[in-house]
């Protein structure tokens, strides 16, 4: 369904991609981990056709998203990583207008909207102006416009930024329905717990290289330490190690 191939990118002398290659299948959930820096940023705009790959290609069902920008984007639901909302609308406003361009009938987006909105716990601020929302009420407002036209496949960047501990386990929950669906869902995160939880398969990126790609069983077996949790296995396949902090403030 998600298909990376051979994809390099380079700005300037920083190559932040080099020869990334995978593929998400229909109904798996699929979490890439990377450090600041990574690619993860930049994979995440290829996909979404906001960047050219120098080399290679990015298919959504098929569909090259660079030669077949519209095919592609019209079966990929993208959260980005910064939330950016129009202050004036409301939270209902903004999911009713995104399900409109995923070209939902207005009843339906209207329904469907709603439910996703009393799931989120945003029901009791639906109507209020996105102004006076924190930014976990953003957040959640960003998920129920990403999510609502119920596109085949998903790209969540950070998505639990903000998020409190159950605004998270909606989050969660909402991975486990798509993943019911069949839906083919990409989770770019640094909360390693939800990697571990909530993905079938986990991809490592590291100085634009896809170092390691697998179950987290098979990471374990490819970093040499069989029982270790991820935050162990991400560290050893990235040539990490913890420093200690003792006598820092000495």
């Amino acid at each position: 369904m998600i298909e990376v191939e051979g994809v390099e990118k380079a700005y300037g002398a920083v190559r932040a991609l080099q020869g990334v290659s995978f593929t998400v299948a229909r109904g798996e959930v699929f979490g890439l981990l990377g450090h600041n820096g990574a690619g993860k940023s930049t994979l995440a705009k290829v996909l979404c056709g906001l960047v050219r790959p120098d080399v290679g290609a990015a298919r959504i069902a098929g569909k090259d998203v660079a030669k077949e920008p519209l095919e592609a984007r019209a079966r990929f639901g993208y959260l980005p990583e910064e939330t950016i909302l129009y202050d004036e609308l409301t939270a209902r406003e903004h999911v009713e207008l995104f399900g409109a361009v995923r070209g939902l009938a207005p009843a339906v987006a209207r329904e469907r909207g709603a439910r996703l909105l009393e799931f989120l716990d945003l029901a009791h601020a639906a109507d209020r102006g996105a102004a006076t929302y924190s930014r976990g009420m953003r957040r959640k407002t960003a998920i129920a416009m990403t999510v609502v036209g119920d596109p085949e496949a998903l790209l969540f960047d950070e998505p639990t930024d903000g998020l409190d501990p159950d605004g998270a386990l909606r989050f969660a929950e909402l991975l486990a329905e798509l993943k019911r669906r069949e839906r083919t869902v990409i989770v770019n995160t640094h909360i390693l717990g939800l990697v571990e939880k909530r993905c079938d398969r986990i991809g490592v990126l590291d100085k634009g290289r896809l170092v390691a790609c697998g179950t987290l069983p098979e990471l374990r077996a490819q970093a040499g330490a069989p029982g270790a949790d991820l935050e162990d296995v991400f560290l050893k396949l990235t040539g990490r190690a913890a420093k200690g902090a003792e006598g820092l403030l000495d």
